[in-house]
Parts: structure tokens; sequence; C-alpha cells
């Protein structure tokens, strides 16, 4: 996942870079922390679940960044999904 990506889904000019930056790098470590605080970004690297919640979180922190309604349910949902995903392949490795 690149700012670039974030800033262009978001129609953002160059101005907003740090900021999404910062908030991209949070998004992510809420993500996999409320996923399995065990895995590292590595193991979802290519998931596109991953990467729309981590749009969705940058998003949503963007426009209220005290998230003052809490996540998403549609953020909640994709976590939710994205939990199942590695019980399952930490269940096929054992």
């Amino acid at each position: 996942m690149d700012v670039e990506t974030i800033m262009a889904e978001l129609n953002l000019d160059d101005s907003d870079k740090n900021l999404i930056t910062n908030l991209l790098s949070q998004a992510q470590d809420i993500i996999i922390h409320s996923v399995d605080s065990t895995k590292q970004i590595t193991d979802f690297e290519g998931n596109l679940i991953f990467q729309r919640a981590v749009i969705t979180l940058v998003t949503q922190l963007y426009y209220d960044r005290s998230l003052s309604a809490g996540m998403s349910i549609g953020l909640q949902m994709m976590i939710n999904q994205l939990k199942g995903q590695v019980k399952v392949n930490d269940s096929t490795t054992a």
C-alpha cells in the first residue's frame, strides 16, 4: 500500500502527503493489531481486504481524526474477515 494510491482515491493534492503518510502508518498498525498483534505487515501483503481496510481507515481518520463515531461497521466487517483468514491460515500450518 502506498501513499499515492490513497491520495488518488481521496482525490487529494500533494499538500496533504505528510498527513496521509502518517495516517497510513497508523491505520496499518491499528488494523494489524486488531487482527493479530503477532503478525507483521508482510503477512498481509497482497491481501485485498487488508488494502481496502487500510484505505477505509485512512479515510475515516482523515475526515474524523478522533473517530468520534468509532470504526464504521464496514471496517469492522473487514477486520473480522481478516481475523478469519489468519485463523484459517494458522490452522493449516499446524
